[in-house]
């Protein structure tokens, strides 16, 4: 009887520990570190950016005494081209199409058409579409420039832009925005080319070796790269930075599309890439950058092990007091089931 008696409290204590320590388990939740918001690049830096455009000026100068040319050009009339329409048609053609083409299909057309007024009255779209078919997409760029024209006129009461030069930038683009055809590159175009304005305009070119600068990421698109750009980039080489970035991508085997340039040296050779230099200067401060990911990592890794040590020594403090206290109920229940027997053992006697 003795025994049967210890073996069940025995069962007891094993019994209610054991539903104890689920219970603790479960009430344990695993701490998920909170995931770091990706921050806004700060690249190009201002040094990079004169950097590209000091090693690129040596290997293309003849791009900057273009430039020079068309700065001495602004300060004298204010523009390149002395009609601001001209100079929107002629970037509405130059869209997804060589320079040779563009500037063939804008000669056609002025010598088909010598006043605007005559493509606004013009009826006949397929006119238009053939003075301008060289540049591919006539019919669609036909319709979007009769379409300019047209509206221009019945707004401003003459086929003229010139209004834009009281503008300010961000005036400009929401006026012009509203034309079909006219996007946030040509846009851009025109205030950097026409109107002389502080603007990075972003073509295939612009990405393509910015992406590879790891001045934007992998996955942006022209028109996001060009609002970074467009602020990172110091004004004072927009323009040359803009345009040797353009030109070294139709000539350099390492930064043309498949490694293919529209325009390689004539001699067969490769041009010696100058922005290897910075390619090396990008891969160090992405690796620093990743070497400062790990470490947070890490950390929070720590922090959360820490965190789970911390409930793990609680539980196990809780866990052994309840058993301790589930111990001592058991053997004091025992004691008084002992104490009642002896006395009935002899109360029979």
């Amino acid at each position: 009887m003795t025994v049967q008696l210890w073996n069940k409290p025995k069962a007891k204590i094993k019994t209610e520990t054991k539903s104890k320590t689920k219970t603790e388990t479960k009430s344990k939740t695993k701490i998920k570190p909170k995931k770091r918001k990706a921050q806004p690049s700060n690249r190009p830096t201002s040094d990079e950016c004169r950097l590209a455009t000091t090693a690129l000026s040596s290997l293309h100068p003849h791009v900057v005494q273009q430039n020079d040319e068309r700065r001495k050009t602004w300060l004298e009339s204010c523009g390149r081209r002395s009609s601001i329409t001209d100079s929107i048609v002629s970037t509405m053609l130059s869209q997804n199409t060589t320079e040779a083409n563009s500037t063939a299909a804008f000669s056609s057309l002025k010598q088909m058409f010598p006043e605007w007024e005559q493509v606004a009255d013009c009826d006949d779209i397929s006119t238009i579409e053939a003075s301008i078919r060289v540049a591919g997409l006539a019919k669609t760029r036909a319709q979007r420039i009769r379409e300019l024209v047209r509206t221009v006129r019945e707004e401003q009461g003459t086929i003229s832009m010139e209004y834009l030069r009281d503008m300010t930038d961000g005036e400009i683009k929401q006026e012009l925005s509203r034309f079909k055809g006219l996007g946030p590159k040509t846009i851009s175009c025109v205030l950097l080319f026409t109107l002389g304005r502080d603007e990075f305009p972003v073509d295939t070119h612009v990405l393509r070796i910015s992406q590879k600068l790891n001045w934007v990421p992998s996955s942006a698109t022209r028109e996001s790269a060009y609002t970074h750009l467009n602020e990172m980039v110091p004004s004072d080489v927009k323009l040359d930075l803009h345009c040797l970035l353009v030109t070294h991508g139709k000539h350099c085997h390492s930064c043309a599309a498949n490694g293919r340039p529209q325009f390689p040296p004539k001699d067969g050779s490769k041009l010696k890439c100058p922005l290897a230099n910075l390619l090396s200067s990008s891969s160090v401060i992405d690796k620093r950058g990743e070497f400062e990911s790990v470490v947070e990592k890490k950390r929070i890794k720590m922090e959360t092990n820490r965190n789970y040590a911390d409930i793990n020594r609680t539980t196990s403090k809780a866990v052994k007091q309840e058993a301790y206290m589930i111990c001592s109920s058991t053997l004091k229940l025992e004691a008084d089931v002992i104490g009642s027997i002896a006395v009935k053992q002899e109360v029979i006697r």
